[in-house]
């Protein structure tokens, strides 16, 4: 009687929570979130150009969230002119790893300047709050601790960012 009664609950939880329906949050896994419905995509962009991005408009092509932080946005546009929204540089480079084009143009927002600039060419801190707690602010400026997308791509690649408990304390101690 025990294991059914378990068999039950567990059918009842994997129907009421099915992957579709729930995407979690940073520390915030166990409550069923609905997604509404947006756009991970906006096609026939052809200018190239990024897209200015209304919070609750697009979700994340990557992790689904809703894009509301738009100092942390980057968007991917390919050949065709379609356009991929991201709410955290993390998930831009996690997603072409998956669907890389070389010709393919990436942006990130600066949050020195607030403007939109070629993800390549943008310098990284290690340190930021942003939506997915990878911990990397993309600025249009150089300055000193500031890192390169190449190097920022490897940490992030390697899981070397502030999700890492190690990480964070070593970047973030006093």
């Amino acid at each position: 009687m025990r294991r059914l009664f378990l068999l039950l609950v567990i059918s009842l939880t994997a129907a009421t929570f099915s992957s579709a329906e729930m995407k979690c949050a940073p520390g915030k896994c166990g409550s069923a979130m609905k997604v509404p419905a947006g756009k991970k995509f906006l096609k026939g962009n052809s200018s190239g150009e990024p897209v200015d991005i209304t919070p609750k408009t697009y979700h994340c092509a990557q992790c689904n969230m809703f894009v509301n932080d738009p100092d942390y946005a980057a968007e991917v546009i390919t050949a065709d002119g379609t356009t991929y929204f991201f709410d955290d540089i993390g998930c831009l480079i996690k997603w072409i790893q998956k669907h890389a084009s070389a010709d393919a143009k990436l942006f990130v927002r600066s949050v020195d300047t607030h403007k939109w600039v070629d993800a390549e060419k943008a310098w990284y801190s290690r340190t930021d709050n942003t939506p997915m707690h990878y911990g990397f602010g993309a600025h249009e400026k150089r300055r000193e601790g500031l890192i390169s997308f190449k190097e920022m791509e490897r940490l992030m690649l390697q899981g070397k960012t502030l999700r890492d408990p190690a990480v964070k304390k070593l970047l973030l101690q006093p």
